[in-house]
């Protein structure tokens, strides 16, 4: 992974972890603190991870993004919404940027 993508995973880690302190939205925030923390570990050597056929990146991008739009829908806190709000848009820039849109 590029630099901005690790820059891009730790952002979406620090809101998921923003959003499991939040009680009505865990169960996504959980789905999106273990898809950006397997990025982050990923990006930084710790682990290697291969599937074929699917780009991981795209996977944990979608991952990341439906998590984020699902709790972005039930929170209501401020801090909540704006996590919410940074784990949708760095899933959708995961997204389109591992199916070469952007």
């Amino acid at each position: 992974m590029a630099m901005s993508n690790y820059a891009l995973s730790i952002a979406a880690l620090a809101a998921s972890i923003l959003l499991l302190v939040t009680p009505h939205a865990r169960i996504p925030a959980v789905f999106a603190a273990v898809a950006s923390g397997l990025e982050v570990l990923m990006a930084a050597g710790v682990i290697r991870v291969a599937v074929s056929g699917v780009p991981l990146i795209l996977v944990l991008g979608a991952v990341i993004l439906v998590a984020g739009v699902v709790a972005y829908l039930r929170v209501s806190a401020k801090g909540a919404v704006s996590a919410a709000t940074v784990a949708t848009l760095v899933g959708l820039a995961q997204v389109l940027r591992s199916l070469h849109a952007i």
